[in-house]
């Protein structure tokens, strides 16, 4: 079976172009199944059968792993067994039938004034990693970027000169004052000191590489615990945090969205109605001045 993993990754990285964060999960969730199946003596992927899944991932049920982290097994196990298929490894799918549970949806916690000035206001040291951390939180909270928009944010998307994120789709969006220092402190004075290869990437690791979305959440896990803050946070929380701030401060809706993001109904609606907004979209900017 260890055999078909890498054919598979090897398949992953060079046929479908598939991200490395993307493949990482994939050969993680594929390795714990081999991990399982090799203990109850299933060494070859033809011995694979639809119970032997299912033994398995009710296993992952009954140890309380997140239904997120499962769902994403079912896709990787799936991904794997439609590739054995059409590679010709095996003749039947024992995982076509193989069905995920719903995933639960988790309201977003919307932080409150006090935890976010105690959050951005800690001190985040002089070094580079710190200047780093410090321009991330600012410009997550004052943009509302998506984690996978953080982690992949590109030197070219960043315009320094009018103060604001230049996104796929003409997507503009507008940051403040504290935002634009912390940002110009990060990109002048520390990211060249993290850079070990060559890359477009704003956000780095203390390797010098793209920072992971793994990376990004235990950053701000870090911070949220050293101001105080008693519950996890994530970045969907700081996301919404940002949209819903924003409306409570008179910002159209539409505008929010559209610098969000949002294609269509999303969470925001369900805080504030259209009635108490003002025709600014870029009033976010002016307010984390």
């Amino acid at each position: 079976m260890r055999e078909q993993i890498d054919e598979f990754i090897v398949h992953l990285k060079t046929v479908k172009n598939t991200p490395d964060n993307t493949v990482s999960s994939y050969k993680r969730d594929i390795l714990k199944l081999a991990d399982y199946m090799e203990k109850r003596g299933i060494t070859d992927v033809r011995d694979v059968t639809l119970d032997a899944l299912k033994a398995y991932t009710t296993g992952l049920m009954e140890e309380n792993y997140a239904t997120a982290s499962i769902i994403r097994q079912y896709t990787s196990i799936k991904a794997f067994f439609r590739y054995l298929v059409d590679n010709g490894n095996v003749t039947e799918n024992p995982a076509e039938n193989l069905r995920a549970p719903k995933a639960e949806k988790k309201e977003p916690r919307i932080l409150s004034a006090f935890e976010v000035e105690s959050l951005l206001s800690q001190d985040f040291g002089e070094d580079a990693l710190g200047k780093r951390d410090k321009a991330i939180l600012e410009l997550m909270y004052s943009t509302g970027l998506k984690a996978s928009e953080v982690i992949s944010l590109k030197l070219s998307n960043v315009d320094m000169s009018i103060g604001c994120l230049r996104m796929e789709g003409e997507r503009l969006i507008p940051y403040g004052k504290k935002t634009r220092d912390a940002l110009s402190g990060y990109l002048l004075n520390a990211r060249d000191e993290l850079l070990s290869v060559k890359c477009d990437n704003v956000f780095l690791n203390y390797n010098g590489k793209p920072m992971s979305r793994q990376a990004l959440w235990k950053l701000i896990k870090k911070y949220a615990v050293r101001a105080g803050i008693d519950s996890d946070i994530t970045p969907n929380d700081l996301r919404h945090s940002f949209g819903v701030h924003l409306l409570e401060n008179g910002a159209d809706v539409d505008y929010v969205q559209e610098m969000m993001g949002f294609l269509g109904p999303n969470a925001l609606t369900r805080y504030l109605s259209k009635k108490k907004k003002s025709k600014d979209p870029y009033e976010w900017a002016r307010l984390r001045n």
